[in-house]
């Protein structure tokens, strides 16, 4: 690894926050890339963890200081956490990816590979492939990956090899002028402060380049609580994030909302309207539709009705940002 004043490639920016289940292999896996170390670092920033994440990266670190810079984030704030990794980032880009993912080997490679491909780009990125252990987790990693789930996001549903412009890009990797010209994300926002970032971005007419070659394994809550926490707290910031820069939010986020509402309609007519009991079957069998995998009829009941529990939990987090107000 050459001097840590001197630029790389690429910075790698975690933010982490009791993720001891998860950061020992990640790390592992960066420190295992086919590219050149002095071509990129990590910078691993950390929102006080009580488990044993601390530890673990900081037994990488010891192994290898020059490649690895931990930071500390008291406020425990998502946007936070990414603008002080920014600012101590040397990398001509810098790329965020969460500390709960699994990337293989050729994961910078490939990311160098399109950078070069596509110069011009101020953001490029990849798919996710969502994946879940037990039976929770497994339905919880279908919701994931389904468009009746996540709507049109093309990098968590999209089969098979692919690259385009789209209207966003998980793990950016943002040239490093973006932040120069845009500025940082929004401290005032506890999560989902890409999508308002985003916003900005294209305000200013910068394009975001997706490739299928890009790919990584986002492990997704195991629980049932785990997800509906996750979706009300995505649902609410969301929301927050498109009063704060309006336009931020594209269809795939208004849809659970939408869906919902839809569903609602139909439920309270058919109670007057005896051809409405026709179209409530309906929905229940595109519910049924949008479940079926070839499992067991316990497993698509499941699905079926955590389906519209995900769209629920949009629909009611879409007035928690109004209550602010009050």
């Amino acid at each position: 690894m050459g001097n840590v004043n001197e630029p790389v490639k690429i910075t790698v920016l975690i933010v982490t926050k009791n993720e001891e289940r998860f950061i020992s292999e990640l790390i592992l896996k960066l420190h295992e890339q086919t590219v050149n170390e002095q071509d990129y670092e990590i910078i691993i920033i950390d929102g006080m963890s009580t488990d044993k994440t601390v530890d673990k990266v900081q037994s990488f670190k010891d192994i290898n200081p020059n490649l690895i810079k931990l930071i500390s984030n008291p406020k425990q704030t998502l946007p936070l956490a990414w603008n002080l990794g920014i600012q101590a980032a040397r990398g001509d880009y810098i790329l965020r990816i969460d500390g709960h993912t699994l990337i293989p080997e050729d994961f910078l490679e490939n990311y160098l590979k399109l950078i070069e491909k596509q110069p011009g780009v101020e953001c490029v990125g990849g798919i996710i492939n969502s994946e879940g252990t037990g039976f929770q987790g497994t339905i919880n990693q279908y919701v994931y990956s389904h468009s009746f789930g996540v709507g049109n996001s093309k990098f968590r549903t999209i089969k098979g090899v692919w690259e385009g412009f789209v209207d966003t890009v998980p793990y950016g990797a943002y040239k490093r002028e973006v932040f120069e010209k845009v500025g940082y994300f929004n401290e005032d926002l506890k999560r989902n402060e890409d999508i308002e970032f985003h916003k900005r971005m294209k305000d200013q007419g910068m394009r975001f380049f997706m490739s299928t070659s890009i790919q990584s394994t986002y492990y997704v809550r195991l629980t049932l609580k785990g997800l509906i926490q996750k979706s009300l707290g995505d649902g609410t910031w969301t929301m927050i994030a498109d009063q704060s820069v309006p336009g931020s939010l594209r269809i795939r986020h208004k849809a659970p909302l939408f869906a919902f509402l839809i569903g609602l309609a139909v439920l309270l007519l058919a109670v007057f309207f005896a051809p409405m009991r026709w179209v409530l079957g309906g929905v229940g069998l595109l519910y049924l539709a949008a479940a079926k995998l070839g499992k067991s009829w316990y497993h698509q009941t499941i699905w079926t009705s955590l389906f519209p529990t995900y769209h629920l939990d949009f629909f009611l987090s879409s007035f928690f940002p109004w209550l602010r107000l009050f």
